[in-house]
């Protein structure tokens, strides 16, 4: 646990290490109180709340940002999983941009537009994020390889069997989910929108995490040359490492990145997550 806790943090201080900072505060777990001016606040876990000034950036992993008395920040705000609290009676203090999950798309696509020399503090903060979501894709796909090794293997196969259409699946299930969570949530109450279109997300991200980990192991297994059950974990590896390693690119690693992501859908999809497809026998008469 310790050493968990330790590579967290060391990927998010790496991607902060180019802002203007004279110190630097991280925590995993303790909720932070910014009493004293510091220069970039990174936080696991916790909550924070900014007493004082922040001259660099704050950036939030599980937790909430809030301000009290003279507290201020001079770069930017990034908050994953969690909220950003203005102060009563006056405007939020953050002289850079607040991002959370609903600002993201348009920050990620202002980076593929950014040219490969345009170095920024946001763009090493964007390269630490990336770095630290595709950790977290091999560690979800080994542990689901492990317990689930064979719907895999045949999710892989049937993908290779049918490329055009398991990217067609993708394309229309993305669409069919996308479109069924805005119709539940412009045409049902609250009480019964709110946990459908919940439903209806878990059945995108399911689709995406195991059609990814499919995907990984058959790129794997096609670069290896070896599609035996013992060099799977061998095999998902080498393909994460391929595709993760195309996504960092500047420009085309976003475009890349999508379309592996709704193949993977139609993956999941079309294999129906891995189970195999029975043969129903018609005696001849």
């Amino acid at each position: 646990m310790k050493l968990a806790r330790a590579s967290v943090l060391f990927l998010l201080t790496a991607a902060s290490s180019t802002a203007a900072a004279d110190s630097r505060v991280s925590s995993v777990g303790r909720d932070l109180v910014i009493t004293r001016p510091e220069g970039r606040v990174v936080a696991v876990l916790a909550d924070v709340r900014v007493e004082s000034r922040v001259n660099g950036d704050v950036i939030v992993w599980g937790g909430n940002v809030s301000f009290r008395g003279r507290g201020s920040v001079g770069g930017d705000v990034w908050v994953f999983g969690g909220k950003v609290l203005a102060p009563e009676g006056r405007p939020l203090p953050v002289a850079g941009s607040v991002s959370t999950p609903g600002s993201l798309l348009h920050l990620y696509l202002a980076e593929m537009g950014r040219a490969p020399w345009d170095e920024s503090a946001r763009s090493s903060v964007f390269r630490g994020l990336r770095l630290l979501g595709l950790a977290v894709w091999l560690l979800t796909t080994l542990a689901l390889l492990y317990f689930f090794g064979s719907p895999f293997a045949r999710a892989a196969a049937r993908a290779e069997e049918d490329w055009t259409g398991s990217l067609l699946a993708g394309v229309l299930g993305v669409l069919t989910l996308f479109l069924a969570a805005a119709a539940v949530m412009a045409l049902l109450p609250p009480a019964l929108s709110v946990p459908l279109a919940a439903s209806v997300a878990a059945v995108a991200v399911a689709a995406k995490v195991f059609g990814m980990g499919a995907l990984f192991l058959l790129l794997g297994q096609k670069l290896t040359k070896s599609v035996a059950p013992v060099r799977r974990p061998a095999a998902l590896a080498v393909g994460f490492a391929v595709l993760s390693a195309v996504s960092l690119l500047p420009f085309v690693g976003g475009f890349v990145w999508s379309a592996a992501s709704i193949l993977a859908v139609g993956i999941a999809l079309l294999s129906r997550f891995g189970t195999p497809r029975f043969r129903i026998t018609v005696p001849a008469r």
